[in-house]
């Protein structure tokens, strides 16, 4: 009985250093998975953005062309798209106290909705793992004495 005990022992310690290794391991790469998916993420968004700079400008300079072809001018167009654009930047140098606030907002919501995400997940998982373990223990029945 004693040995069925000792035996029933090494199998649980077996069975934690086994889940030790798994969770040391799905550590590793969900780290990776994440380092990968924020360098992904990071090339797209720096592409788009500079797309989306580029065609920002070719806009607002046809939209200046066309002015000065609405004004007769040359130069008028070019100065209410450069007034525009003065006016967005003084806007937004003042309002940087609220922008900030709710960038750091928009930024812990997100933050926020990853973690309980993560966390329901783990339950999840813990759950799993416990409901495995009880019907392992089950099978292999009751240590006796």
């Amino acid at each position: 009985m004693m040995n069925v005990m000792l035996e029933k022992l090494e199998e649980i310690r077996e069975s934690i250093f086994k889940y030790l290794e798994a969770r040391i391991e799905l550590f590793k790469l969900e780290t990776r998975s994440q380092v990968e998916n924020i360098a992904l993420k990071a090339v797209h968004g720096i592409v788009l953005g500079f797309l989306i700079t580029i065609t920002t400008i070719f806009l607002f300079s046809l939209l200046a062309a066309y002015l000065n072809e609405v004004l007769d001018s040359r130069y008028l167009g070019f100065l209410i798209v450069a007034g525009f654009f003065l006016l967005l930047t003084l806007i937004w140098a003042f309002a940087k106290g609220s922008i900030e606030n709710m960038l750091r907002k928009m930024t812990y919501n997100m933050i926020k909705n990853q973690q309980e995400k993560k966390a329901e997940e783990r339950a999840e998982a813990i759950e799993d793992l416990m409901s495995q373990t009880r019907q392992s223990l089950r099978e292999n029945g009751p240590v006796k004495e």
